[in-house]
């Protein structure tokens, strides 16, 4: 080859290189410019993409809390219902066991109003009392003695005592006086012989059921008094046979 032909050759190479190597820039060029913008956008798609995981998993955490807490709630209230069964329950227990010691304590009662007429009249005494007084003489006090050796130790028995005056004096003050004298009886009989307070009975009738005429002193003395009746339960009789 001729010196000329080859520079030919050479420089035809050269120039050919030359435009390779400014075209494969050019392409990378044009590559890179085309793939840039895609690659941001992925990431952009990739951020959004954790942004609505991270918000889904809020949303998914606040909705497990709520459903606890609703949970929670509602096993407090199944509690208290069943802690207002249970009240509602021994409020009803308790009601029937009202309703039976009524119904006991109503039976006992009938039961004793149906004794009342049971009880007759077996004995009676009868004590004095001085001039405007309610304490016990001697006389009166031996008389307590007999009535109460009669029920020593006895059951089903009352005593009923009723307390007297004169006519002297006012209605009102002979009432009192007459109150006084059937606990001055009531007060002995207790403490000298423990009968019972539940068997004794007192009432005092003032100037009421006179015996005598309190137009003489004997008549009034007569009237100055406390009688004692002694009752026993026909039932007792009969049971203690």
């Amino acid at each position: 080859m001729s010196p000329a032909l080859r520079g030919s050759v050479l420089l035809s190479t050269a120039l050919a290189l030359t435009f390779l190597f400014e075209t494969g820039c050019a392409t990378k060029k044009y590559v890179k410019q085309q793939i840039d913008p895609v690659s941001g956008r992925v990431d952009e798609l990739t951020e959004v993409s954790k942004r609505n995981e991270n918000a889904i998993k809020d949303v998914d955490s606040r909705a497990q809390a709520g459903i606890q807490s609703v949970q929670a709630k509602a096993g407090e209230a199944d509690q208290k219902a069943v802690t207002a069964d249970q009240k509602a329950v021994e409020a009803q227990n308790m009601a029937k066991n009202a309703d039976s010691k009524i119904s006991s304590t109503e039976t006992h009662f009938n039961e004793k109003i149906s004794h009342i007429d049971s009880y007759k009249p077996v004995d009676n005494a009868s004590v004095k009392f001085k001039f405007n007084h309610s304490d016990l003489t001697d006389e009166a006090k031996a008389a307590l003695d007999e009535l109460a050796g009669k029920v020593k130790g006895a059951k089903g028995y009352v005593l009923e005592i009723q307390g007297f005056t004169d006519n002297t004096g006012s209605e009102n003050y002979n009432l009192a006086l007459s109150q006084k004298r059937s606990e001055s009886v009531v007060r002995y009989l207790s403490e000298q012989h423990q009968i019972p307070l539940f068997r004794m009975f007192i009432l005092g009738l003032g100037e009421a059921k006179q015996v005598e005429d309190n137009k003489t002193k004997e008549g009034r003395e007569a009237n100055r008094r406390v009688e004692i009746t002694l009752l026993k339960s026909e039932l007792e009789n009969t049971q203690s046979k």
